[in-house]
């Protein structure tokens, strides 16, 4: 009988003759001026891993901050850079090596409170590090044949990335506004968006396929009636509207109207492919929507519904029902009551969402609501998730005046609170009401100087960015603001890390 070696122990030994053989070619002996060869071999000098220590002093969960080893290109970085203002002029490090090591030497340059210096880094070291310079680790291995450099870079942003950013570069002037224009409206059909622009009895209208498109496609359009523009309102397939006669009238695109055969006294928005209104009855007003679906029955509307003036209807997907939810905030009553409530439509019935005892949402009409995100921090770690946020821009508040605030909810509509100055209305923005807010994806690529390598599966040279596009809406004195706004949450826009 032949005795047979195990298939693992005659890898083992290929390994290390391997090994040996390796080690014997790259051997040198070093001559008296302590010449280092460098190696692109990944076990003598190879860090495992690189941390900061935790120092709640400095910032909480510091321990947990993910840092990138890039061999290749002798790097060291945190991708997701810490909080604006952080202080890393005295960090603690923890280093983790593959192989033991002869040495690690700290090499610290050009800081601004540490002056230049070399420290040994041993596994007890307690002493701090001044990462507001140039730090280069120098890892020696234990034979000392093999030398490799990295540099340290502790990042930190330059703007807060948790703040919303309109910046006034990007400030593009209404599609077509002409001086004078006193009805303008944007809506989104299916996938473009479609502007209706009235003045002195003419009507443009105005269609693109994305918000920052430079020009947009215009039609003049003679109308059969005169039209109510606040009250245009886009289903996938259709445009709605009422004329000043109150009946409905639909376009497949905006430049052939016909009559719908009912008459309303307001739409308040759109539902799949059926578009909901309120009827002015002898006796009261009652829920309308037009086609109507088979099992539909109007009925009155409840009390405290805003029969006019709620913000643009919008329709998200919802954690508590299976069918879409469709939210609108604000408004009048029957009794001319300014509203702060919010209502939400499940595809049959209406409800009154928001808890009015811990909401701050103030009594608002023609307000705008969109649907966008903020982030949240995971539980003990420094890492962030993306959350779906309701904003209300804009309005006109129950005394006259014109609300700057805005206002957030993390409980699709349950409970609000006022947005912080990161997520605030900036000074430059007029306050307004009755604008039109859309979110459109756009392709960012990395900057200049991005550090490519990050915690992804592969190399991510582009990625999706949503932006706020903020259209029209009116000042104090009922006047067109000819502003296109573009806004985004900060760090949306920077390189992804997850």
């Amino acid at each position: 009988m032949i005795n047979k070696s195990p298939l693992y122990l005659l890898l083992a030994i290929a390994v290390t003759l391997s090994s040996m053989f390796s080690f014997v070619s790259c051997k040198k002996d070093k001559d008296d001026d302590e010449i280092y060869y460098y190696s692109t071999s990944t076990q003598t000098t190879l860090i495992k891993s690189f941390a900061l220590q935790d120092d709640s002093e400095v910032l909480t969960s510091l321990d947990s901050v993910h840092f990138t080893v890039d061999y290749d290109n002798g790097l060291i970085y945190n991708a997701d850079s810490l909080p604006v203002g952080t202080d890393i002029t005295g960090l603690k490090v923890t280093v983790q090596f593959l192989n033991s090591v002869s040495s690690a030497l700290f090499k610290i340059t050009g800081a601004t409170e540490q002056a230049d210096t070399t420290i040994e880094y041993t596994s007890s070291m307690t002493r701090k590090l001044d990462f507001s310079g140039k730090t280069v680790l120098t890892v020696t291995s234990a034979d000392e044949t093999q030398v490799k450099d990295y540099e340290i870079k502790v990042l930190v942003h330059k703007y807060n990335p948790d703040s919303l950013i309109w910046n006034r570069s990007w400030r593009r002037d209404l599609p077509g506004y002409r001086s004078g224009n006193t009805s303008h409206k944007v809506v989104k059909q299916g996938e473009v968006l479609r502007a209706m622009v009235y003045k002195d009895g003419e009507c443009q209208i105005l269609s693109a396929t994305a918000p920052n498109q430079g020009t947009w496609d215009k039609q003049t359009v003679a109308l059969p009636f005169v039209p109510v523009v606040k009250t245009l309102t886009a289903t996938a397939d259709a445009l709605f509207i009422l004329g000043e006669d109150n009946v409905l009238y639909s376009s497949p695109d905006g430049t052939a109207w016909t009559s719908c055969g009912v008459t309303w006294y307001n739409i308040l928005g759109a539902y799949d492919d059926r578009v909901l209104g309120i009827i002015a009855g002898s006796d009261g007003y009652y829920h309308d929507e037009y086609p109507r679906i088979e099992d539909f029955e109007s009925s009155h509307v409840q009390d405290g519904f805003p029969v006019t003036g709620a913000s643009g209807m919008i329709v998200t997907e919802n954690d508590w029902t299976v069918s879409q939810q469709a939210m609108i905030v604000g408004g009048k009553d029957s009794q001319g009551n300014v509203l702060c409530d919010v209502w939400g439509y499940d595809g049959h019935n209406w409800g009154k969402i928001n808890n009015i005892h811990s909401s701050v949402l103030p009594a608002l009409t023609d307000a705008t609501l969109f649907s966008y995100y903020t982030y949240k921090t995971l539980s003990g770690v420094r890492r962030y998730a993306r959350q779906q946020t309701w904003y209300v821009m804009g309005g006109r508040c129950a005394d006259g005046s014109l609300n700057g605030k805005i206002y957030l909810s993390t409980t699709q509509g349950i409970t609000w609170a006022e947005g912080d100055s990161t997520l605030a209305q900036p000074s430059y923005i007029p306050k307004f009401y009755g604008a039109q807010a859309f979110v459109a994806e756009e392709t960012l690529t990395p900057a200049a100087g991005y550090y490519m390598p990050r915690r992804v599966q592969s190399l991510v040279t582009s990625w999706p960015c949503p932006f706020i596009y903020l259209f029209g809406g009116y000042n104090d004195q009922g006047e067109l603001l000819p502003n296109v706004w573009r806004g985004v949450y900060n760090r949306m826009t920077n390189y992804p890390v997850y």
